[in-house]
């Protein structure tokens, strides 16, 4: 081993500011991959052609030492640096040589270290070199004793050597919290979902490779099964420039808050997206609670559009640069919001179909004596969120009305059902399906009235009690429930007028009741 100096300055102090950069975990652990990924496609063919390397693999791992200090390493097999590179990789204003990458600035590795740590290592081989070299850069020590070099350690390896291994420590943000770590790991899988999907990259986190899914696009049966996704291509001039856009906008089978929406790339990595946070301006998807907002999506790849530093935005702020993006989207994203508008009303006129026919059936097999029905529109809210504890969405059919359960809130469909009157005997029974989470109870009866020819029970079953609300949007599930509670209350009015005179009911009564319902109805269907 040998060892030498590596000259940092001119502003050795600056390092210290960097910590108070606008970073998230995330984007901050996306600088490091960003500089991984790229040194793989710049050797791309080099290093297919190596006999033990399948992809490139990136390795993070968060964990407590042995002397409980917090340790965050990032570990590749990529291409690894030479002294020129490893050079230009700690010192500030190095740019790498090629800038048309994802690691154009030169200043992710620096930035992004401070940001998390004041003392980080960077250890790296590049295939065939013989050496590994190995800095640390204390960043509370150069600021106090205002150094103008570090030591560089130079170490022999095998020539067959490649990787790049980043630790850092004394952390000034911790990755910590089940919430917390999920976002990394939804993010990093939504960031890097173009090399994931190619099978260019394996991602992991604490030993746990990360994948991403692709939504299912919605296919019209009454359309000779449309699949509804079209590519688009269009350019913008920009200070002489024209900035290309390319990609494709399409209609998500399942309604997400979280997942619809615009997905902005450049050069093979996510910009602007990802659970929550993809691209949805009012002026191209309207208020949150329509169904545009909830089904349309789309990845737009912007390769020679400007980014800001952190790459976690693009630098369109200048001559209303977004303003001219979101006009030359309007045209093209129009049908896919008219045809998502009239997927939701022919999924409202589906879920009251399924209604009636559960009361049809009900009527056909003698259950019941006869019917009525009517439909009560609520109105929309713009509530949009679903979250359970740890703050992970959930994909839902149909999302318009909100309600509430402790910490966890829900859309439904904007349909409530009301009124469904039925007849059996000398007993009439009116039907209301609430959906309103301020009613605790989930199945009441009462007697409203009753006189010689009729007796009418007011029922009210609550669609949103926290114990059925999840399967709420099931249509299945409203049928299979409509024909239930109505046998359940059928059964327990007709065990009450069989009640002795002081009002009791057998124990068993209801049951043996309910039973033979279900018994006749299976028995005849």
């Amino acid at each position: 081993m040998r060892q030498e100096k590596i000259n940092i300055r001119p502003t050795t102090g600056v390092y210290a500011t960097y910590k108070n950069l606008r970073y998230e975990p995330w984007t901050a652990l996306a600088e490091f991959i960003d500089n991984s990924t790229q040194s793989y496609f710049d050797h791309k063919s080099e290093l297919k052609n190596l006999e033990d390397f399948k992809k490139l693999t990136i390795e993070i791992s968060y964990c407590t030492d042995d002397n409980g200090e917090d340790v965050l390493t990032i570990k590749d097999n990529a291409y690894g640096m030479e002294s020129d590179d490893f050079y230009r990789a700690i010192v500030l204003d190095k740019p790498p040589i090629i800038t048309t990458g994802r690691n154009e600035f030169g200043m992710g590795l620096k930035t992004a270290a401070c940001w998390f740590g004041s003392y980080w290592t960077v250890i790296s081989s590049r295939y065939g070199s013989e050496y590994e070299y190995r800095a640390s850069v204390d960043v509370k020590e150069l600021s106090l004793t205002k150094e103008d070099s570090i030591n560089q350690d130079i170490n022999e390896v095998s020539k067959d050597s490649h990787y790049t291994i980043i630790e850092i420590r004394n952390l000034n943000k911790k990755i910590t919290g089940s919430r917390t770590i999920g976002k990394v790991k939804t993010f990093l899988s939504s960031i890097y979902r173009q090399d994931i999907r190619n099978h260019e990259l394996d991602l992991y986190y604490n030993g746990e490779i990360l994948t991403f899914e692709d939504p299912e696009i919605y296919i019209d049966a009454e359309e000779n099964n449309k699949l509804w996704k079209e590519e688009i291509e269009f350019n913008i001039d920009h200070k002489g420039k024209k900035l290309i856009t390319r990609g494709f906008i399409a209609i998500r089978k399942k309604a997400s808050v979280s997942g619809a929406g615009l997905t902005l790339l450049r050069r093979g990595r996510v910009i602007i997206g990802g659970a929550e946070e993809n691209y949805r301006p009012k002026e191209l998807f309207g208020d949150s609670n329509t169904f545009a907002y909830q089904r349309v999506f789309g990845e737009l790849h912007m390769d020679n559009w400007p980014v800001t530093q952190a790459k976690d935005n693009f630098d369109w702020n200048d001559e209303a640069l977004e303003e001219k993006f979101i006009e030359a989207l309007k045209p093209l994203i129009k049908p896919f919001k008219e045809k998502a508008e009239d997927i939701r009303v022919r999924k409202t006129t589906s879920q009251k179909q399924v209604v009636v026919d559960a009361i049809e059936n009900l009527k056909s097999f003698g259950i019941i004596d006869d019917s009525t029905i009517e439909f009560t529109d609520l109105p929309q809210t713009s509530t949009i969120k679903e979250s359970n504890s740890e703050n992970i969405e959930q994909e839902k059919e149909e999302t318009l009305v909100s309600v509430k359960h402790g910490d966890t809130s829900i859309q439904f469909n904007e349909t409530a059902i009301s009124h469904i009157s039925i007849v059996r005997g000398n007993n009439k029974y009116n039907l209301d399906l609430e959906y309103n989470n301020n009613i605790s109870q989930w199945l009441s009866i009462s007697r409203i009235h009753e006189d010689e020819k009729t007796n009418v029970y007011g029922v009210k079953l609550n669609m949103t009690h926290p114990f059925f609300y999840k399967l709420t949007n099931n249509k299945d599930f409203i049928d299979i429930m409509t024909r239930f509670v109505l046998c359940m209350v059928i059964a327990e009015v007709e065990a009450g007028l069989t009640s002795t005179d002081d009002g009791k009911v057998e124990v068993d009564l209801i049951r043996l009741k309910m039973n033979k319902l279900l018994e006749e109805y299976c028995n005849i269907k």
